[in-house]
């Protein structure tokens, strides 16, 4: 969908675009989610090709509150809105390692605030406005009756303009150069009991969700143990090599992976991490730990893990960065 919305927004084809990003055509063809660099060489890209500033705005469009699953049902049958909200906070928070939220109440406000799980992420605002109004079609979807809407959004950006087409496409009062972001109610709302309320229903669906957070964590610790058997053998872990070791083929790996919303890169990345930082601390060079982990270069790997962890090498070894 949002590789969509970007090509959509910059008036080129798929193939233009990732070709622009310096992506493979096929990148989004075979995992469901892919990474934030991926999303930001796409907007990056959009850009470079004269797309407006708003494109964000095109999720609205595109977005489908069955996209969630039974979050959105779930969402929808709790007893309360404040509820309704934690739950579908909570459950967003289990899947996407890129935002983290709070649910807080000031000026008459329930405000619901996200940022960066790491500050040092390279993003731009495109992804916001994407996140914002994927959530503000969720609303709208969910509880179509008026009452229930954003009565503020805040922005960290500039308005470029258009805070007339910002409001009016999302319905209600935008305030821009804030200090963070923010989807706002009227915080009256918050406790008042929702006429589609269903508490046997809503009961039954936590058992749907908890057994989708499991089934995500068992592939999860699957695919990572299989990646650390490989390695220890001293064989490059890849895709093929990793379904191998877990008796599937490539190709059902992949569809695994898609019906969990994971993708293999992320988990892979995971791994590697957690590796290189305690072979960092024990002294190894980064030359030996980029050849043991199949990397072409140290430069190649230093780079992914910058990426991830926003730390230089001193950092990741545990020394302090004036040593």
């Amino acid at each position: 969908m949002t590789a969509q919305v970007i090509a959509e927004g910059a008036n080129v084809n798929r193939e233009h675009l990732f070709k622009e990003a310096k992506l493979e055509a096929n990148a989004w063809q075979l995992l469901t989610r892919v990474n934030q660099d991926d999303l930001t060489a796409l907007w990056k890209a959009a850009d470079d090709l004269g797309a407006p500033p708003d494109i964000g705005l095109g999720v609205l469009k595109h977005f489908h509150f069955r996209t969630l699953g039974p979050l959105a049902f779930k969402m929808m049958v709790a007893p309360t809105f404040r509820q309704s909200i934690l739950e579908a906070l909570h459950q967003i928070s289990l899947v996407s390692e890129v935002w983290r939220f709070a649910l807080t109440e000031q000026n008459a406000l329930g405000v619901m605030k996200f940022r960066l799980s790491n500050p040092d992420m390279e993003i731009t605002h495109h992804s916001y406005d994407a996140f914002i109004s994927a959530c503000t079609r969720m609303m709208q979807d969910c509880f179509p009756v008026e009452i229930y809407k954003f009565s503020e959004i805040w922005f960290a950006h500039a308005d470029f303009g258009l805070r007339e087409k910002y409001e009016r496409q999302l319905g209600c009062h935008c305030k821009f150069n804030m200090n963070e972001y923010a989807l706002c109610v009227d915080a009256r709302l918050l406790d008042i009991p929702l006429a589609s309320a269903d508490t046997e229903l809503y009961e039954s669906l936590d058992y749907r969700l908890d057994h989708q957070t499991r089934n995500l964590k068992n592939l999860s610790e699957n695919i990572e143990r299989a990646i650390l058997a490989l390695i220890d053998q001293g064989i490059t872990p890849s895709r093929n090599t990793v379904a191998g070791k877990l008796g599937l083929g490539e190709r059902t790996l992949l569809r695994r992976l898609k019906e969990e919303e994971l993708t293999y890169k992320e988990i892979h990345e995971q791994v590697f991490e957690k590796l290189a930082r305690q072979w960092l601390q024990r002294g190894e060079s980064m030359n030996t730990i980029a050849e043991r982990l199949g990397y072409a270069d140290a430069a190649s790997f230093r780079k992914m893990l910058k990426r991830r962890t926003g730390l230089s090498i001193r950092e990741l070894r545990g020394l302090d960065a004036s040593d």
